[in-house]
C-alpha cells in the first residue's frame, strides 16, 4: 500500500477517473474517529481510496490517501443508490439562469415551503447530465460530496493498519508545515 499526499494522491486519483468518469462517489465522514482527522472514501466501480483530512473546514487541508488493495473484496457502497454520482460536468450556462429566474420568482413561495424544492430542481439538473473527464477552458460543476457522521472505517485490522498509516501521515506532515506545533 502505498500512502500518497495531496498533489500526487490528487493527480493519482485523476488520472483513474480520467480512464472512467462514471459511477464514482465521494463520501467524507464528519465525526472524526480516534486521531481527530476527518475520513473520506472515495469509490469507482474498480477500486476505492481511503483518505484523512486534517480538516474539512479550510480551504487547503493536509490530506494523505491511499488506494485500497483490491483483494479487500468487493468495494463497499457507503451510499444510498438514489445519491447523484460525483464527477465533473459540464455547465449549461442557461440551464443554470433558469433554474435562478425561477428561484428568485418563486422565492416567496419558495421560503414558505423548504429547501426541497432547491434540492429537486439541482438533482434533476445534476442527474441530466453524465460526469465526463474535464478539458482546459471549460467549466465544470466538480461534486457533489456526500457528508455523512457515520464512521467510514471498517471492522478489520486491514481498515485499523490503514486508518493509522494515514493518520501518522498527516501527522508529521503538520510537523513539516507547522513546527511550533508539534
Amino acid at each position: 500500500m502505498e500512502i500518497l499526499e495531496e498533489k500526487s494522491l490528487a493527480n493519482q486519483i485523476f488520472k483513474r477517473y480520467s480512464t472512467n468518469p462514471k459511477n464514482w462517489n465521494f463520501i467524507i465522514s464528519t465525526s472524526s474517529i480516534k486521531d481527530g482527522f476527518y475520513d473520506a472514501t472515495i469509490t469507482s466501480p474498480e477500486e476505492s481510496w481511503r483518505l484523512k483530512i486534517d480538516s474539512i473546514y479550510k480551504p487547503t487541508p493536509i490530506i494523505s490517501g491511499a488506494r485500497l488493495d483490491s483483494d479487500q473484496g468487493v468495494i463497499k457502497k457507503y451510499y444510498d443508490d438514489n445519491i447523484i454520482p460525483f464527477g465533473y460536468r459540464k455547465i449549461d450556462p442557461p440551464a443554470f439562469v433558469n433554474i435562478f429566474k425561477k428561484l428568485s420568482e418563486e422565492h416567496e413561495s419558495i421560503a414558505r415551503k423548504n429547501n426541497e424544492y432547491i434540492s429537486q430542481e439541482l438533482s434533476s439538473l445534476l442527474n441530466s447530465t453524465e460526469p465526463t473527464v474535464p478539458i482546459k477552458g471549460t467549466d465544470y460543476l466538480y461534486g457533489p460530496f456526500l457528508y455523512t457522521s457515520r464512521n467510514l472505517i471498517g471492522k478489520s485490522r486491514y481498515d485499523d493498519m490503514v486508518s493509522e498509516k494515514l493518520s501518522q501521515s498527516i501527522k508529521r506532515k503538520i510537523k513539516e508545515r507547522y513546527p511550533g506545533y508539534g
